[in-house]
């Protein structure tokens, strides 16, 4: 029941954000509203244990990412980038919007995550860049680039009016960050 009610939950915070009632979820469920608070107490706590799980999800598929001996460095580097969250399923833009502005200490959780799944996209990078597979850059600037990309990526609207999902956008952006924009063919070596 626990899984449920937290997986119709995130249901409903990609429809209506986290503006929705205990009494939506209860509706959506076929259950009454006290069934809900036998697991939670308040909907703050559910909406908290929901992000908890999908941070705790997103946090194994990196160290499966990282450990994995069947990815090589592009490819680990291709999945530290998409990875997105399985276990109840993804967050819309509208929810990432929501959490910033309404759970800042939520938002923190987030972003702590973001850091530590920098640390290891580093990692990649440095030994893709000791193995000759990528090239010497500002790691710094490359940050930037993600981390703005992935800001402008979560506006609703942009998702709405190019009719892409969030992972789709992410998935467009990841092939142009690590493959650039020039065809292997007219690749020219540089000076």
């Amino acid at each position: 029941m626990l899984k449920r009610i937290r997986t119709e939950a995130l249901n409903l915070m990609n429809e209506k954000g986290i503006n929705f009632t205990i009494a939506d979820l209860a509706k959506q469920l076929g259950v009454s509203k006290r069934s809900i608070y036998d697991h939670f107490s308040s909907k703050v706590n559910l909406i908290e244990a929901v992000l908890n799980e999908i941070l705790s999800d997103l946090q194994v598929q990196i160290q499966e990412i990282v450990n994995s001996q069947q990815l090589n460095t592009i490819d680990k580097l291709s999945a530290l980038l998409t990875a997105s969250p399985k276990a109840l399923g993804p967050l819309s833009s509208r929810v990432i919007v929501d959490i910033k502005r309404k759970l800042p200490e939520q938002w923190n959780k987030f972003e702590y995550f973001f850091d530590a799944r920098w640390q290891e996209i580093e990692k990649i990078i440095g030994l893709g860049i000791q193995q000759k597979q990528f090239r010497t850059f500002d790691m710094r600037i490359v940050q930037q680039i993600y981390r703005g990309s992935i800001n402008e990526l979560y506006e609703y609207q942009f998702l709405t009016q190019s009719n892409q999902t969030f992972q789709n956008a992410i998935a467009a952006m990841t092939d142009i960050l690590i493959f650039g924009f020039i065809a292997t063919d007219n690749r020219q070596p540089s000076n």
